[in-house]
């Protein structure tokens, strides 16, 4: 159910596009040239080029063998502390949560002075309420999806069935809109959903009061009480669910304001065009590059509304003038390393800067 939010006078959308866990930069660094007889040396830098390719577990055993033979070396221990952290954050986008915490643990013990300490010693925390929730959740499977709540909760225990159901159906209808399978093609993992209490919710996602939906590689949903008839949780999933296709079939590059847009004209449902011309009404349109990113650090509950709005007038009007196809297109050329700007103007003719001039004529 949409939750109401604590935060300004109007009535706030209930999802959102979670921001994606971001690696820091690599910063594993070889031993100095003048040591370059002791082979522990030639170790660290054969660690080191094995992180540049993604190789975290070999590069992770190879330092371990370094920092175990010379412990005083802090080039050892700071490259090895960079390849725990990058291990973390692969094992919790792959849901490994306790593995996560470990290696996040062990590299702050390694290299408390790191710069971004106090924003990783952030995440810790929040993953260690996060592996709290789960203890005590149920979890139950699908070809597609993984359901997982609170095994102690009997309004979703005894209608678990019409959730996976209706994510089945869901998926089969965008399957169908982006002609792709991401599951069943190995593009993306078996789709992991997890219904919240909200406050719960509030804590995991740190987003904020005006959501009631998340997505960060897991789809995340606030509910105070589920109520099998209703429409809103179906819309909320729905939602999320979008986002877990343009995320396979995108990647991370999809602008916010695609992303937004699309996921709000393919819930269930006629999208509010009105409503969000009102919005947008007697104020300057937001500058498109602001809304390249996620929503989600916004905390303006008036300029979410207007994002949203702006973002939903956008998409409706490249699907009404130009089609399916053309949003398709921006979506999966991202994947390809192509802009959505270019795409569109490769498929239409048109700048997509003069789509925007022309949104509120």
């Amino acid at each position: 159910m949409e939750r109401e939010p604590k935060r300004g006078p109007v009535a706030a959308p209930f999802e959102a596009e979670r921001k994606p866990l971001v690696v820091p930069a690599l910063r594993a660094r070889p031993a100095p040239a003048a040591a370059e007889a002791d082979p522990w040396v030639a170790e660290n830098n054969r660690a080191a080029r094995l992180l540049g390719e993604g190789e975290l577990e070999s590069a992770i055993e190879v330092l371990e063998r370094c920092h175990a033979a010379q412990p005083e070396n802090d080039v050892f221990r700071r490259n090895l502390a960079e390849a725990l952290v990058r291990s973390a954050y692969a094992h919790y986008a792959d849901h490994r949560i306790q593995e996560a915490l470990a290696a996040l643990s062990r590299a702050l013990d390694l290299e408390p002075e790191r710069e971004d300490a106090a924003r990783l010693e952030s995440i810790r925390a929040g993953w260690l309420d996060e592996s709290r929730i789960e203890e005590r959740q149920w979890t139950e499977s699908s070809d597609l999806f993984e359901l997982a709540y609170d095994g102690e909760r009997v309004d979703i225990l005894e209608h678990s069935q019409a959730v996976l159901d209706h994510l089945e159906r869901s998926y089969d209808r965008f399957r169908e809109w982006f002609g792709r399978d991401p599951v069943r093609e190995g593009v993306s993992r078996r789709i992991r959903v997890v219904l919240y209490r909200p406050e719960e919710f509030d804590r995991i996602t740190g987003i904020g009061d005006w959501a009631g939906g998340a997505f960060d590689g897991v789809v995340r949903v606030s509910l105070a009480s589920f109520d099998p008839t209703g429409t809103r949780w179906k819309a909320v999933l729905d939602h999320e669910l979008v986002h877990a296709f343009v995320r396979a079939l995108g990647g991370i590059e999809v602008p916010g304001w695609l992303n937004e847009g699309l996921a709000q004209i393919l819930e269930p449902g006629t999208p509010d065009l009105g409503g969000a011309r009102e919005r947008l009404a007697g104020g300057p349109l937001i500058a498109l590059e602001r809304l390249e990113g996620s929503l989600a650090g916004w905390e303006d509950p008036a300029e979410i509304l207007r994002a949203y709005a702006q973002s939903l007038l956008l998409v409706e009007r490249i699907h009404r003038e130009w089609g399916e196809e053309a949003l398709r297109r921006m979506i999966l050329s991202c994947g390809r390393g192509v802009s959505p700007d270019r795409s569109f103007q490769s498929w239409t003719g048109v700048p997509l800067s003069a789509v925007v001039e022309d949104l509120l004529r």
